[in-house]
């Protein structure tokens, strides 16, 4: 397994242990969620933001708007009501993983890291899920 991949899974893992201890009230377990997933959020947008500066030929700015619109994004949700945040923070996982379908990540991106990109979304947003169901 490719050194971006392993890294990739196991950055899942405190959002993974983040959700378990919530619903037994672990101290911090809320305000960490929050944070780390903003963190990764704006970690994501400014992969998709390096994406576009790279290939300046075949980037446009609407792609660009909705990269720094989402880490925007991300960080005002830090501000939210944990609901809101959930909710929010979710939204711009999503909005991430549609903007990657577009031309220029699917030539970038190898497909191998299409896949990656796309489980870690799902459990990413899983987890945000079954805390908004909680």
């Amino acid at each position: 397994m490719p050194l971006f991949e392993r890294l990739g899974y196991a950055g899942l893992l405190p959002f993974i242990a983040a959700t378990l201890a919530i619903p037994f009230g672990v101290h911090g377990a809320e305000s960490f969620f929050i944070v780390y997933s903003a963190f990764i959020l704006s970690f994501m947008s400014g992969s998709c933001w390096g994406v576009q500066q790279a290939h300046p030929d075949r980037a446009n700015n609407i792609d660009l708007s909705i990269a720094i619109g989402v880490f925007l994004w991300g960080w005002l949700m830090y501000f939210m009501p944990f609901t809101y945040a959930l909710w929010g923070l979710l939204v711009g996982f999503i909005s991430l993983l549609l903007l990657e379908q577009r031309p220029l990540y699917v030539k970038t991106y190898s497909r191998s890291y299409r896949r990656l990109r796309w489980v870690l979304t799902m459990v990413v947003s899983t987890c945000h899920i079954v805390l908004l169901i909680w």
